[in-house]
């Protein structure tokens, strides 16, 4: 059975979303980043505009256009009527009127990031339709933007009508930019095409003072080949022999890898559990994982030197061994 009223609008407007992802990510689809845009720009205004219909009380009118009467002598009357279409249905507002309109709900403002974030898409839409091609340049500040986008709608989507976007939407796969990224240096811009590029870094940098962290006008997004960790994969491990496969570790990644010292995995454990006390058996567990490579990884003031002051780091996968011996917040 079809949903009534708003709810009808959301769920269109997730359908409009879920084929805008559908279609960018196909690498070799034509016109893929023009299609997203517009698609997603279409998802947008039915989610406004569902927003704006919940904040009026579910009132149909709120997201008609209305025009003013001409009375017999052909002056404007004060009463208006619902604007109608070419087949006598009402007209409604476009997506700019719907940001006007939550403009004036105060638990409907739009986080300036949102904002932004949706007029850099409005203006993808708006020259790539009407003006200039997409090149291999301009591919990744798309893919950025919309990757944003969608993080924006789950959120909002989640916040204003307690839907739960993860089974059917996911972030832009950026398997199609990472050919063209190796193209992009050796393929000249156009001026067009040069505008609008540093217009969408204008609208992202204006943005950047946006308190509400959560929302985002553009997510950095970096590609990097590494195997996976599948059935079919090559194992890893550790080893001394001289011609095995060399592998290397900047130090960023192995902080990524053991983000934890001592005293934050203390925390981490006082949040996690209700019994959790710094115990004999805490320290055993912590003691037992310093012999093991993959839970702990040791830093020395000093690399050169093992008699120099050192550090334990441990890895988020303590708490898997910790879960045997504590019992866990609900």
């Amino acid at each position: 059975m079809r949903p009534r009223g708003y709810m009808g609008l959301v769920e269109k407007a997730e359908a409009a979303l879920v084929a805008a992802i559908e279609i960018y990510n196909k690498p070799s689809f034509p016109y893929r980043e023009e299609s997203f845009s517009i698609l997603a720009i279409n998802a947008w205004e039915l989610l406004l505009k569902a927003k704006v219909m919940a904040e009026s009380g579910g009132d149909k009118s709120a997201i008609y256009e209305f025009t003013n009467s001409v009375t017999a002598k052909g002056t404007p009357s004060k009463k208006r009527h619902v604007k109608l279409n070419r087949s006598g249905n009402p007209t409604t507002i476009n997506l700019h009127k719907a940001m006007s309109r939550l403009d004036d709900m105060p638990n409907a403002l739009l986080p300036p990031a949102v904002r932004a974030n949706v007029e850099s898409l409005i203006e993808i839409r708006d020259n790539a339709v009407h003006l200039i091609n997409i090149g291999p340049a301009f591919s990744k500040q798309v893919l950025e933007i919309g990757s944003a986008s969608v993080t924006n709608f789950v959120i909002l989507a989640g916040q204003w009508f307690k839907r739960d976007l993860s089974s059917s939407l996911s972030l832009l796969f950026p398997v199609g930019f990472v050919g063209s990224r190796l193209k992009a240096k050796a393929v000249p811009t156009s001026p067009d095409e040069n505008r609008l590029i540093k217009y969408l870094a204008e609208l992202e940098k204006g943005a950047e003072a946006d308190s509400a962290a959560e929302y985002y006008v553009a997510l950095s997004v970096d590609v990097k080949l590494k195997r996976s960790p599948g059935a079919l994969a090559s194992q890893l491990q550790l080893s001394q022999d001289p011609n095995a496969m060399k592998v290397i570790l900047q130090e960023e990644d192995v902080r990524q890898a053991f983000p934890w010292d001592y005293g934050e995995l203390m925390n981490r454990c006082r949040d996690r559990y209700t019994d959790f006390l710094q115990n004999k058996v805490f320290n055993d567990v912590c003691n037992q994982a310093k012999q093991n490579p993959a839970l702990t990884r040791v830093r020395y003031l000093d690399p050169g030197n093992p008699k120099s002051s050192k550090k334990v780091f441990y890895s988020t996968n303590m708490l898997k061994l910790l879960d045997k011996h504590y019992t866990k917040k609900k």
